[in-house]
């Protein structure tokens, strides 16, 4: 077995030589995480036993004109719902059904999302993604605002 070659030292370069190649790069990047609540899509611990809450009456939703961009800040947790959307829910108590673009599934959202902070701080429909933990990439294609409803309405 060879010996191993001896170590040589180096010089530190000096100053006008570390000005002509050294190169500092600052990012910043900011990932929020959303966390989802229970719902019926993604409830896999539900026993048999009935609650309070799921003997009551369900909630009836009627969708209405959203804004096109919800700020990050406001957003509070999220549920996924049916099987190409989730609703978003506000620090205000409002519910924002974000439909999916073409392919994603809900379910895949099931644990939350991330998402990227943006310029404005705002999350837009046909603009921004969400991320789910499963590695799953969706752009939301349309907001809608969820307003409950009477059953008599």
């Amino acid at each position: 077995m060879a010996a191993p070659e001896p170590l040589v030292a180096i010089s530190a370069p000096t100053l006008e030589q570390a000005a002509s190649f050294w190169q500092v790069v600052i990012e910043q990047q900011l990932i929020i995480r959303v966390p989802a609540q229970r719902s019926p899509i993604n409830n896999f611990t539900a026993g048999p036993s009935m609650s309070k809450r799921a003997t009551e009456l369900p909630v009836v939703w009627k969708e209405k004109k959203a804004p096109k961009c919800v700020s990050m800040r406001n957003i509070l947790g999220m549920q996924a719902v049916q099987r190409d959307s989730i609703d978003i829910i506000t620090r205000q108590k409002q519910r924002l059904r974000a439909q999916l673009n073409r392919g994603c599934r809900a379910l895949d959202f099931y644990a939350g999302f991330y998402m990227q902070g943006s310029k404005d701080g705002k999350l837009c429909e046909d603009r921004d993604q969400i991320h789910a933990r499963t590695g799953a990439k969706c752009e939301i294609d349309k907001f809608k605002l969820m307003v409950p409803v009477r059953e008599d309405d």
